[in-house]
């Protein structure tokens, strides 16, 4: 059978500051899709929205996007989503998925992420947006306001321009200093740039992790940006550090 790249959009308007909510949510599922043989997984994104007090969120209004290949079709790949986040999602959540397939109109989708990153907007835009785009949308529960998020982020997503990888092969398990050339080999990570010159590091080029690489989407790719150490002129530290507690 043929392989077909999805993007699935997750959010469940509970967005825990302390690594649950939505982001555990889609990383769990990305998991299973692994560990069943569903799927290959290709990462899971983070995007975030506009921040209003008028929007339902716990803490940042992130909503999150998971890239995988799979033989099977996307029904099967709405329904598994589906069954994943009715039995795994907090009980006070509002949960929202989105699947964008190969029919998708991706212009259409960006648009919507885009917008949700700006303005305020209603379930009756997500649900035009997700016909006029042919995005799979399902309300999951409460009042469903995750399918607003749910499509944001397979828009965001899909423009291959926005979003930090939360997960990526290997890249949870970097640690400590290594060099880039230890990066490329032990992650799923190709480039590792530095962010004054856009040159990529050396392979023997020292790099501080801060025990938290999240690389971001830039041009459809996972791209870890670094500068040179202030400190220390042969050392990189990682742009994006881990946030403070």
């Amino acid at each position: 059978m043929v392989s077909e790249r999805f993007v699935v959009g997750i959010d469940d308007t509970n967005d825990d500051p302390d690594g649950g909510g939505t982001s555990k949510l889609a990383r769990d599922w990305a998991a299973a899709i692994e560990a069943e043989g569903f799927g290959t997984l290709f990462g899971v994104t983070r995007h975030q929205l506009w921040q209003s007090p008028k929007i339902e969120a716990t803490s940042h209004n992130r909503a999150l996007a998971v890239a995988i290949e799979s033989e099977r079709n996307v029904l099967d790949v709405e329904d598994h989503v589906v069954d994943f986040v009715r039995a795994n999602a907090a009980a006070s959540a509002n949960p929202g998925i989105a699947v964008f397939s190969r029919h998708t109109d991706m212009p259409h989708a960006l648009a919507f992420g885009r917008r949700a990153q700006q303005e305020l907007l209603k379930l009756t835009d997500a649900d035009r947006y997700s016909t006029e785009s042919n995005v799979a949308l399902r309300g999951l529960g409460g009042n469903r306001m995750g399918m607003i998020g749910a499509l944001a982020a397979v828009g965001l997503h899909t423009g291959g321009k926005d979003g930090l990888f939360i997960d990526l092969a290997g890249i949870r398990d970097l640690e400590g200093r290594v060099t880039a050339g230890q990066i490329r080999v032990q992650s799923a990570l190709e480039h590792v740039i530095d962010e004054d010159t856009g040159e990529e590091l050396d392979r023997d080029d020292l790099v501080d992790t801060g025990n938290w690489v999240r690389p971001r989407m830039i041009e459809d790719e996972p791209v870890l940006l670094t500068r040179r150490s202030p400190d220390e002129k042969k050392l990189w530290l990682t742009v994006d550090r881990r946030p403070a507690s």
